[in-house]
Parts: C-alpha cells; sequence; structure tokens
C-alpha cells in the first residue's frame, strides 16, 4: 500500500483539503485498497477542527470535511509515508531538517506535479480565497495523479 503524508502548517486548511480531495479520487478510481493518505501540520495545535472556508469549500464539492481533527507531523508519520507532499517550500525544509534522513521521499504538492509555485495559505481568508486554493490544490492533484497511480502500482 502507497501511504502518502500531506502537510502544511496548521492542518486546518491546505493538507486536510488535499487529502479530502486526493481521498476522493482515490475512491472513484477503486484505489482505496492500494492508497492510503494522511494529513498533518508543522504547527498544528492538537484537535482543531477544519476551518470554516475550508469546510465550505469542501461542501462545495459534495465532500465532508466536518470530523477532521488537525495533527502535528511525528517523525513516525514522516518514517511510515512512501511519499511526503508539502504544501511550501518552506515546509520542505523544515521537514527535510528534522528528519534528513527522510528527505529523498519529501516534495513540495507542485513539485511533484510538475510544477513551481507554493499553495499559499487561505488562513482567515473569505470563500473566495479558499476556493482559489481547493481550486490550486485539485489542479496539482490531478497533474500529479498519474505519477500516484504508477507509485502504487509498483508497491
Amino acid at each position: 500500500m502507497l501511504r502518502i503524508l500531506l502537510v502544511c502548517s496548521g492542518n486546518t486548511c491546505r493538507s486536510p483539503m488535499a487529502e479530502t480531495l486526493l481521498k476522493a479520487k482515490i475512491n472513484e478510481s477503486g484505489l482505496a485498497d492500494k492508497v492510503q493518505v494522511l494529513s498533518a501540520g508543522l504547527y498544528a495545535a492538537g484537535e482543531m477542527q477544519a476551518s470554516n472556508g475550508a469546510m465550505a469549500a469542501m461542501r462545495r464539492r459534495g465532500l465532508d470535511l466536518s470530523l477532521h481533527r488537525s495533527r502535528q507531523v511525528l517523525p513516525d508519520f514522516v518514517q511510515a509515508a512512501d511519499l511526503v507532499l508539502t504544501m511550501t517550500v518552506s515546509h520542505k525544509r523544515m521537514l527535510v531538517a528534522a528528519v534528513p534522513e527522510f528527505a529523498s521521499k519529501v516534495y513540495t504538492l507542485a513539485e511533484y506535479a510538475g510544477d513551481e509555485n507554493d499553495v499559499v495559505d487561505p488562513f482567515g481568508g473569505n470563500d473566495e480565497v479558499y476556493e482559489c486554493c481547493a481550486l490550486e490544490i485539485e489542479h496539482l492533484l490531478d497533474k500529479a495523479w498519474q505519477k500516484i497511480v504508477d507509485y502504487a502500482g509498483k508497491i
């Protein structure tokens, strides 16, 4: 089973949206038995709900984030993951500095998708800001999807 860890700052906006969107793609593709997804935050303050904006953006897609609770990235999460996708270059640098032995499996989501841009934090923004963030994450996941499927096929 391919294990993917998605990482942002607080695990209340970007990484929970990415987790929810990626799980939906996995389920729609019949790969739930081949790919497992978890999200966490570098600065997560334990067990916070997803932000209202993130929940609203997912609701507009028929997805539910209401049961999400934030969790802090632990070295064990990084070790257990086959692939770690961060939302920014800064997140990647922090993770690699904290657990350098796992640097080879840490990428930004954009980097893994063949793009360059960080996924900007929508925290505190209005619905339009969250919607733009969700669209960006969807776009990057779409671009990375075949690589994820191929990777899952090798495990």
